[in-house]
């Protein structure tokens, strides 16, 4: 009787230890009714849920995304001096924007920000993801607001995290179109390793606007050492070029 009640009562502790750790649990992603979804991806994020894989999936949506901002809105082809022989993307408003200077990455792209904040709702860690979006946002396609809001989403799960706040400041000084201060907010993040080789173009253009070529120099010289992408490569190497002939006339 008395080993009856010691395994009764052993239980009901394990009852209650359970009981108040699922009570004090608090899940580091948000909760599946915050999930707003764009067009397309709720079956896959009913998937993620259900297998628990929202990281894996977080990391599909930033591949579509990239892929989404890589594809020219509408391309077609200059005849303007200097851009022959290649496509220039066309916004919805018939502006044409050079896909190689100095209006790369420019455009509408009307479901970039709800793509950029979707990923952050499925993982909140992926601050790689939100840097760049954020960064796409502000520099690229002037859109100052929406970076500050997709960079304010993120701090709501990640309070402290400082490359957030930094990029937050860099947005508003270049509203102030002070590009020294840009420069100088961004520069400890790219040092870090996950930090997106978009932002280390950026610190580099920056720096050549406001006339720290030395700084300018250094970060392309980075990129052309350490990124994958061929783009940015290329234009590394071009401005590099540039410096070491005394020929520098601008561009990004």
């Amino acid at each position: 009787m008395k080993g009856r009640a010691a395994i009764l009562a052993g239980a009901l502790l394990c009852w209650a230890a359970a009981s108040y750790s699922a009570a004090s649990y608090r899940s580091p992603f948000p909760a599946p009714s915050e999930l707003r979804a764009p067009a397309g991806g709720a079956g896959g994020d009913m998937l993620a849920l259900a297998l628990g894989a929202r990281r894996v999936f977080a990391d599909l949506w930033f591949v579509r995304l990239m892929q989404y901002y890589g594809t020219r809105e509408v391309k077609e082809v200059s005849q303007a001096p200097g851009h022959e022989g290649h496509v220039h993307g066309v916004d919805e408003h018939g502006h044409h924007h050079c896909d190689h200077g100095k209006d790369y990455g420019k455009g509408s792209y009307p479901l970039f920000l709800p793509m950029a904040r979707h990923i952050l709702d499925m993982d909140p860690q992926f601050t790689a993801a939100g840097l760049y979006g954020a960064a796409c946002l502000a520099f690229n396609m002037e859109r100052g607001e929406e970076a500050e809001e997709l960079l304010r989403h993120g701090l709501r799960y990640s309070p402290k995290e400082w490359k957030y706040l930094s990029v937050l400041a860099a947005v508003g000084y270049s509203k102030a179109e002070n590009p020294a201060a840009v420069a100088e907010t961004i520069a400890p993040l790219l040092k870090e390793p996950d930090c997106p080789v978009m932002l280390k173009q950026l610190a580099a253009f920056l720096n050549k606007k406001a006339g720290n070529y030395a700084a300018a120099a250094a970060i392309y010289a980075d990129i052309a050492a350490t990124s994958r992408d061929e783009f940015y490569v290329k234009n590394a190497r071009r401005e590099l070029e540039k410096f070491s002939g005394g020929g520098y006339t601008g561009g990004q």
